[in-house]
């Protein structure tokens, strides 16, 4: 038997048909008594909690400023740190689109804006 480079049977294997391949793969795995299924792995403990808690951060956007629009820029002024100006320039554009209030917030603090906005009846969005 000549001695094939892993090349020359990658070449080949690439002129099989489906049922070749499958064929080869059967006597493969009978032959050295393996299987072709995909290992899963599992995951990482390293960094796994920053990783999840990055994954919970959400952004919460502003669809309806309602019928406190004062009180709401107020809010966004005291919870969001903005300027008045910024503030009242927002709550305007919400008319367009949903503008984004806050992006990366954590769940809790999420759920703590989002009740607070509807307390004054705007109508928030979380993504």
């Amino acid at each position: 038997m000549e001695n094939l480079t892993n090349d020359q049977i990658i070449e080949h294997i690439k002129t099989m048909t489906a049922l070749q391949l499958k064929e080869l793969v059967s006597a493969i795995e009978e032959t050295f008594g393996v299987t072709a299924a995909v290992a899963v792995q599992g995951p990482v403990a390293t960094g796994a909690s920053e990783a999840s808690e990055a994954k919970q951060a959400s952004a919460i956007y502003l669809k309806e400023v309602g019928a406190a629009k004062v009180q709401v820029i107020k809010l966004m002024k005291e919870k969001l740190g903005m300027d008045l100006m910024s503030a009242k320039k927002m709550t305007d554009a919400v008319a367009e689109k949903p503008q984004l209030l806050k992006d990366n917030v954590s769940p809790d603090e999420l759920k703590e804006l989002e009740e607070e906005f509807k307390k004054l009846g705007a109508i928030v969005e979380i993504k």
